[in-house]
């Protein structure tokens, strides 16, 4: 686990004044919703340490000062599975927003949300003391079972795996020019073909450097 931040006190559950998205709950709640533009890309293979497939073991959620405020995090132990590019180094624990401490929980819609036991494509960056998804949702690829194809005649089917959208996204614009999004080039297509293209997206743009 990695080191704590300043600790918020546990039983103090009043949020801060001005508390933007997520502002911490006693019960269910609607979050408010995140807004972003979409991300290229190229753009998350630049932020990004590394890119992993990993499957989440273990969630630990406690309070933290960031940005001046107490909130709730979770950090997420990750078990890496494949690493795409970059390179990990020990163990992998990620850090994101909202969770539950106690009674008091709290959800920032727009950042990823990690489930123990779920595999996912993460594009990973340093911040500060922590490491977190790069571009929050738009770095988190959830891996599902895709629809079964047969390979050949008399062959069995195969069920593809398959990239999805992070199940909490908030709202993401539509980015200018004519460059497409990570998501539009990523969600839906097979794991294989994923790792493909973030292997040259992260090779050319590291040629650069």
């Amino acid at each position: 686990m990695p080191p704590a931040l300043t600790l918020a006190p546990p039983g103090d559950a009043v949020p801060a004044a001005g508390a933007g998205p997520g502002a911490l709950l006693s019960g269910p709640r609607a979050a408010q919703a995140a807004v972003a533009i979409q991300l290229s890309l190229d753009e998350l293979v630049s932020a990004a340490s590394y890119v992993v497939v990993a499957t989440a073991v273990e969630q630990q959620s406690r309070w933290e000062e960031l940005g001046g405020s107490r909130r709730i995090v979770t950090y997420t132990r990750l078990s890496i599975d494949r690493t795409v590019a970059g390179q990990p180094d020990g163990d992998v624990w990620i850090r994101t927003l909202g969770g539950v401490v106690g009674d008091i929980g709290q959800h920032v819609d727009g950042d990823a949300q990690l489930s123990v036991g779920a595999q996912a494509m993460l594009f990973v960056s340093r911040a500060s003391s922590a490491l977190v998804v790069s571009g929050m949702a738009q770095g988190h690829y959830p891996i599902v079972d895709g629809a079964e194809t047969r390979r050949a005649a008399g062959a069995p089917r195969i069920a593809a795996r398959r990239l999805s959208a992070s199940p909490s996204s908030g709202t993401i614009l539509a980015r200018p020019g004519p460059a497409i999004s990570a998501r539009e080039q990523l969600v839906g297509a097979t794991l294989d073909a994923a790792i493909d293209a973030v292997s040259r997206a992260w090779k050319a743009k590291h040629a650069q450097k």
